[in-house]
């Protein structure tokens, strides 16, 4: 009786009202059980209802459950009552998918808690503390138990570091109210090999059987009696010993009660305590909190007085009455508006204050005051200063150099870099009216520096007709062909053209470099991009990408450089235009050394940040190699357009002379070398393509007398000995063909004129050539009736020598008519001819063999005595 009523006894009643104190639960529990679990061979271990979010009527219940078969997985269910009332699955987890388990607070008695599965976060709401506990607890249970790897993370609980083998005095009781609330619960565990084989053991000892189980149960039942009797025995007579025993763990029971309640009040002495040292930390970190917001306030307003302590009474009086014209005060003006500036820029958020605003108004005023008369005073001065330069002196052939009002804008060069920095509206203003006041400067410079130049073209001009004048007349070596549009190809005046040239330049060089170098410095076109390249080599480690930055900013530099310096020197382009235009229209072939210096020179200054060598020596070039591309578009045209007006003999065109002259200026220009080499090469070949299409032309037309073969002979051979003479790489192709078109219509002539001196002779054997064809022997011709020896001997009686030869003195004359006068062709011809009636004779005298043999029938010439025809009339001759 003691034993049932002691303290224990009511520590589990306590436990067991907490459980009583939730029927539904544990009806709802049984029911899942049954319902939902058991079909699929499955224990439910724990579940909690969880409180939906958006308040919705329906149920939801998260559970933990084991399976019943081995190996145990378990697993975590999402359960939702469905529209019919029906519990039924949503989503389910296996146990060491579980990464964490939170308990959010474990010092606040909290119903939520969350729970992390993969990549998932949930956070959940129990019904209340305890069931949200008692949940966790058991997912802890059985995470110990089936996962010895991969484990969830138990944060904020109270017992996720109790060790689970050594079950605590709690959990006893906790296991034993669990046992009472699942009674009802089917609860089959299969028996262990140990329990079978102690089993066995005990039948053994019984000398029975498994079958006989009746027999088996007799005997534990006498076996109990047994031990029954003798413990009722052992009782009574150790009665005494009970009761001392009893009375032992009465009084060892009040002093647990004792212990108990001692615990309890050091309990509520450690949450007092808690309490207290939360308050405390609670109102240090405040503590922490105001002192660096007091730190912060004091750093705040030391740099605001430091601020505002930058700008003092002078600076205000020297921008409310800044004296312009003394360099002294301008200095003074640009340190004033910095210290402004500096002011007005620092960020501060002590901006809502009266004093500050009005201080900013204040000075936002004067500074605006003073950029006005600023411009005011700088409009002036640049208008001034040029119209001060008009009135100077000029030299022949000379630019006026800008160095005085340079050195009178110097002095602002710092207010422009404030200007810049401070209000970039107003600096582009400034800018752009230095634009426009400086471009009539040059402007006028330019022109009437260019209006200089135009007497020197004349007397150069006249000094080249002259000399034109007094040189012989070689305009061409043809019968035929246009002489109007002469070009003097020589090269004897193209230096004084060069020489005008390089005086140009080096006037335009130093005017417009050091319009450049003061337009950077005073304007600090290069001051905020240079400050970007700094800061991009010192805080990029990568050399590569440092380098295109560096590239990138160096060319916007060069475009802004370009966007003030344009506009300055805008009316330049077309005075240089203009300029190479009358140099090539007074003397053509000025265009190759012009362009051949031109080129050098650009070459030779390759500097990107250089406007003079970009946009003005790279612009000339262009100038010039447009004007030569119309040159040789002109003698293009000129080459190819051999246009006969009468009936005449065509003989060597002029255009083959009048290329070999252009051809021979251009190379002496381009004889030191130029990498613009290749534009000439480009237009030999197209000149070369003119004068080809000039020869076919000349040689269809309907004016022409001499045959187009005579025509194509002569002028091809021409232009393989000009093409040979040059020496032009480039063009070797094209005197190949020249060559080829010139033997070609050599044969051409010499097959159509010569034709066939023997002509009954060429008849009769061309008929026994056919009737060989038809299949007659050779050796039967002479038996045939047309071909007879008498007949054949009465055709060469036809043809006797002195008849050869004057029919040869005839064929003479004609090559003679058709080739120009002193052709060196006309023996080359002749020869041809030579070679191909002899080529003719010696085929008569074959067919004479085969058809003829042993009958002594010859020709009544023998080549011997036609070769002595052939050299006594080009003697003669």
């Amino acid at each position: 009786m003691a034993i049932s009523s002691g303290p224990w006894r009511s520590k589990k009643r306590r436990r067991l009202l907490v459980t009583d104190s939730c029927p539904i639960m544990n009806a709802i529990k049984s029911q899942l059980h049954k319902t939902v679990f058991v079909p699929d061979n499955e224990k439910l271990h724990a579940v909690v209802r969880i409180i939906a979010i958006d308040k919705k009527k329906k149920e939801r219940f998260l559970c933990i459950v084991a399976t019943m078969d081995q190996p145990v997985t378990v697993r975590l269910y999402f359960i939702k009552s469905e529209k019919d009332n029906k519990l039924r699955k949503k989503e389910s987890y296996y146990l060491r998918d579980i990464r964490t388990i939170d308990g959010i607070n474990p010092r606040k008695t909290i119903a939520d808690f969350r729970i992390s599965v993969h990549d998932q976060e949930f956070l959940l709401t129990a019904d209340n503390f305890e069931a949200k506990d008692d949940f966790i607890r058991e997912m802890y249970k059985l995470s110990s138990r089936y996962l010895p790897v991969q484990r969830p993370d138990f944060a904020n609980v109270p017992f996720a570091n109790v060790p689970l083998n050594e079950p605590t005095f709690s959990s006893t009781f906790e296991a034993a109210s669990d046992d009472d609330m699942n009674d009802h619960i089917i609860d089959y565990q299969p028996i262990s090999s140990k329990e079978e084989a102690d089993f066995r053991r005990l039948l053994a000892k019984s000398e029975l059987k498994i079958g006989e189980a009746e027999k088996f149960a007799k005997v534990l039942n006498e076996q109990l009696t047994q031990l029954d009797g003798a413990n009722i025995e052992s009782i009574m007579d150790n009665e005494q010993a009970v009761t001392d025993l009893i009375n032992l763990i009465d009084n060892a029971l009040d002093e647990a009660t004792n212990l108990e309640s001692q615990l309890d009040n050091f309990d509520d002495i450690l949450s007092f305590v808690r309490d207290s040292v939360e308050l405390i930390e609670e109102k240090d970190s405040l503590g922490t909190v105001e002192r660096n917001n007091t730190m912060k306030l004091l750093d705040e307003l030391q740099s605001f007085i430091n601020a505002v302590d930058l700008v003092n009474e002078e600076h205000i009086s020297v921008l409310e009455r800044p004296n312009l014209s003394d360099p002294s005060s301008i200095s003074r003006c640009c340190v004033a508006a910095r210290a402004i500036n500096n002011f007005l820029n620092t960020k501060t958020s002590l901006s809502l204050m009266d004093a500050y605003k009005t201080q900013m108004d204040r000075l936002s005023g004067i500074t605006d005051a003073f950029i006005d008369t600023l411009m005011a005073h700088l409009s002036g001065l640049f208008y001034r200063l040029n119209e001060m330069l008009e009135g100077q002196d000029w030299h022949e052939l000379s630019l006026p150099k800008q160095s005085q009002r340079f050195h009178a804008l110097n002095p602002f060069a710092d207010l422009i870099s404030w200007l810049k920095q401070s209000k970039p509206s107003v600096y582009q203003k400034v800018i752009q009216r230095y634009i426009e006041e400086t471009r009539k400067l040059y402007a006028r410079n330019m022109k009437r520096f260019f209006d200089v130049l135009e007497p020197h073209l004349e007397r150069i001009a006249a000094l080249d007709r002259k000399s034109a004048a007094k040189a012989p007349d070689n305009i061409g070596r043809g019968a035929a062909g246009r002489t109007s549009g002469r070009v003097d190809w020589s090269d004897d005046g193209n230096s004084e053209y060069l020489r005008l040239m390089e005086t140009v330049l080096g006037e335009l060089a130093p005017v417009v470099d050091s319009e450049q170098k003061f337009c950077t410095r005073f304007f600090h076109i290069n001051s905020d991009i240079l400050a970007n390249i700094e800061t991009q080599s010192t805080g990029s480690g990568d050399s590569g990408g440092a380098l295109t930055g560096g590239r990138n900013l160096e060319k916007h530099l060069n475009e802004k450089v370009r966007d003030v310096m344009t506009p300055l020197f805008g009316t330049l382009e077309g005075h240089l235009q203009s300029f190479v235009k009358a140099c090539c229209s007074k003397r053509a072939t000025v265009v190759f050394p012009l362009f051949v210096m031109l080129s050098k020179r650009a070459r030779a200054n390759q500097d990107a940040s250089s406007f003079f060598s970009v946009m003005i020596l790279g612009r000339l070039v262009v100038l010039t190699k447009r004007e030569l591309d119309m040159l040789m578009e002109r003698e293009g045209h000129f080459l190819q357009g051999s246009k006969l007006t009468k009936r005449v003999r065509v003989g060597i065109l002029d255009t083959i002379e009048r290329f070999e002259e252009l051809a021979r200026c251009a190379e002496k220009a381009f004889a030191e070398g130029s990498e613009r080499r290749n534009e000439l090469d480009r237009w030999y070949g197209e000149l070369v393509n003119h004068v080809v299409r000039g020869i076919e032309a000349a040689a269809l037309s309907s004016y022409s007398k001499s045959p187009a073969s005579v025509v194509r002979l002569e002028n091809y051979h021409t232009l393989y000995l000009t093409l040979s003479e040059l020496k032009i790489e480039c063009l070797d192709a094209r005197r190949k063909d020249a060559k080829k078109q010139y033997q070609d219509n050599m044969q051409v002539y010499v097959k159509e004129y010569m034709g066939r001196p023997l002509e009954k002779i060429h008849l009769f054997f061309e008929q026994v050539q056919a009737a060989i064809d038809s299949g007659i022997k050779p050796d039967e011709i002479s038996y045939q009736s047309s071909f007879t020896r008498d007949e054949l001997r009465r055709v060469i009686s036809s043809y006797p020598g002195k008849e050869v030869k004057k029919g040869l003195e005839m064929l003479y004359k004609k090559v003679e008519k058709h080739l120009v006068d002193q052709s060196p062709l006309l023996q080359v011809v002749w020869r041809y001819m030579q070679d191909e009636f002899l080529k003719q004779l010696k085929n008569y005298k074959q067919v004479i063999g085969q058809c003829y043999p042993n009958q002594r029938v010859d020709l009544e010439v023998s080549i011997n005595e036609v070769l002595q025809f052939f050299s006594e009339i080009a003697q003669q001759h």
